[in-house]
């Protein structure tokens, strides 16, 4: 609630109505504002700039928008086409609410649309234009030296909505920001647009900057739509209980019968898409929450019969970030498990059961971490290697290059690094198959992640540990950086292993202060790299090293050092 004391900086920093009228919220210390188009007001700009409503567009974004898959022999220092770094916070990840709710809650908000703008600069190539206008994003444009186009209009929390604004603005034959980037695509027609997310506001504007270019066709870094709205999300992984029950398990061993189960999953029935889980079971939302239940409840029964498990993990099959997941569950615990499908059929979504999972563990300089490896898609291609997660709890702290070496000495099976190589190539053929071209999307993924789970779930599985695909990125995300830095690194000898690591700037953290700092406390031998610098709000280091606990460890030293020079308060 707006109070005497603090209205006057209300006043100057602008207010949020609440949801209920008169509440306000103080939106301070922000490099945006909080406008955020609505509804109807993307409507009329769409029709505005197409001469259609949105409902056209997803049919002519499959056409016109085109995901960009570089050479298979494309490595490291290849030459890439020409690229805009275009990377806008998303309504689909809800980045406005997250820091709303954090302001309304008292919490240190991230700043994501900040945040975001100004890390993609760091994967801009010479020659690549940078599309921003928040003042960290010029920040780093000056840290990374990158030709860059500034649109202005930090009214707007979304870049996405600050582009059709500009767009409708510009007019026929108009003058504007964005006729240097009409211009700069039209002269580089086989340039590619790298995105942060393709969602259905990107889609319109780039669908009219296409037209403006005088372009067939516009290449994107994004997947198709129908990847990222169809197949981003876990109800793939796991068939359904009716769909389960079909399987014959007589004669079946524990790896046999997690193998039957899969092929009755969405993804291998519909793509062909071969990969290791752990055991689960779909449940489907229905019309009513004790239906709900009662599929919740089919699905702990199965598991527990079927599999010999005690407990199982209830997770939201859209929801990221570890948002709503429930570990633990006593699975024949009916009553306990109908009061949590009661609160998880208040989201709104679909849920899968799975095995709980208790992870294999790591120490790292005294930490204790959870085994989750992930391997990427990059350009339409499988990345070579693994990367670790560094997981803070469900907090994401960054990633370290993972060897099969490490994953032997972390006492994994000799088989689970080829296993999980195996499954990356898996999910990117599913994309190339027959079954794809049925889903609409053929060739359209190719940029995203694949989590694994490591560790063991007992019953008829034993003591052994287990590999499973546990969750589907199949979007933009954070070891892209890391990833990055490994290919600038790559030929250097002491660059084994790269470990990124992500963390709460202090108040006066630019970029230039940032970097000197991290170049004096990186040692000979060793190369750093300073990806993003926020202000208070969100940073990220990168720092080469032997091994996956000297990289780790050397990217935890850098933090350390910015916290002792008053550039870091503590971890993200």
């Amino acid at each position: 609630m707006i109070t005497d004391d603090i209205e006057p900086a209300a006043r100057a920093a602008g207010t949020v109505p609440g949801p209920d009228a008169p509440v306000e919220s103080v939106w301070a210390g922000f490099s945006t504002g909080h406008r955020v188009l609505d509804t109807a007001e993307l409507a009329e700009l769409c029709t505005a700039l197409h001469g259609h409503g949105p409902a056209g567009v997803p049919a002519r974004a499959a056409r016109e928008l085109i995901s960009y898959t570089a050479p298979a022999d494309a490595g490291p220092g290849a030459q890439a086409p020409p690229a805009v770094i275009l990377h806008s916070a998303t309504r689909t990840t809800r980045g406005f609410d997250g820091d709303l709710a954090d302001v309304r809650a008292g919490r240190d908000p991230y700043d994501v649309a900040g945040y975001l703008e100004s890390r993609a600069v760091s994967l801009a190539a010479a020659g690549d234009l940078a599309v921003g206008r928040t003042s960290p994003w010029r920040d780093a444009v000056d840290h990374y030296g990158a030709d860059s186009l500034d649109i202005g209009l930090t009214d707007h929390y979304y870049l996405s909505d600050a582009l059709l604004t500009a767009a409708a603005a510009h007019g026929p034959g108009g003058t504007g920001p964005l006729t240097a980037l009409i211009d700069w695509l039209r002269e580089r027609p086989s340039a590619v647009v790298r995105l942060y997310a393709l969602d259905p506001e990107t889609q319109v504007f780039l669908l009219w900057l296409k037209e403006r270019a005088g372009l067939d066709v516009l290449y994107v870094d994004a997947n198709n739509p129908v990847v990222s709205e169809r197949w981003n999300r876990k109800n793939h992984i796991h068939p359904t209980v009716a769909d389960a029950l079909t399987v014959p398990v007589d004669g079946l061993g524990p790896a046999g019968l997690l193998a039957a189960e899969q092929r009755q999953s969405e993804a291998y029935r519909l793509l062909g898409m071969d990969v290791p889980v752990l055991p689960g079971y779909l449940v489907l939302r229905t019309t009513d929450e004790e239906s709900f239940a009662d599929g919740l409840v089919a699905a702990a029964r199965l598991l527990a019969g079927r599999h010999g498990l005690e407990r199982g993990c209830l997770k939201p099959c859209e929801a990221g970030d570890g948002a709503r997941i429930v570990p633990g569950l006593a699975l024949k615990d009916e009553a306990g498990l109908r009061a949590h499908a009661r609160e998880a059929y208040r989201h709104g979504d679909a849920y899968v059961l799975e095995a709980h999972l208790d992870f294999l563990r790591c120490g790292i300089g005294g930490r204790d971490f959870i085994v989750s490896p992930s391997g990427h898609i990059r350009g339409g291609q499988v990345a070579p290697g693994m990367t670790l997660q560094l997981m803070n709890g469900v907090s994401w702290e960054g990633n370290v290059t993972l060897t099969a070496q490490d994953c032997a000495r972390m006492g994994m099976p000799a088989e689970h690094h080829a296993s999980m190589t195996r499954a990356m190539d898996a999910v990117r053929d599913a994309f190339r198959g027959p079954g794809s071209e049925a889903q609409g999307c053929r060739g359209g993924m190719v940029t995203g992640g694949v989590d694994f789970g490591v560790g063991r779930i007992g019953g008829i599985h034993g003591d052994g540990l287990v590999l499973g695909a546990i969750d589907f990125n199949l979007s933009s995300h954070g070891a892209e950086y890391m990833r990055v830095f490994q290919d600038e690194v790559a030929g250097d000898p002491d660059a084994g292993h790269v470990a990124t690591r992500v963390y709460r700037p202090g108040a006066e953290a630019g970029m230039a202060a940032t970097r000197a700092a991290v170049e004096r406390l990186t040692p000979p031998g060793r190369r750093s790299k300073v990806v993003a610098s926020v202000p208070g709000r969100w940073g990220m280091v990168a720092v080469t090293g032997s091994g996956l606990e000297d990289a780790a460890l050397a990217a935890e030293a850098l933090v350390d050092g910015l916290r002792a020079a008053s550039l870091a308060r503590g971890p993200a």
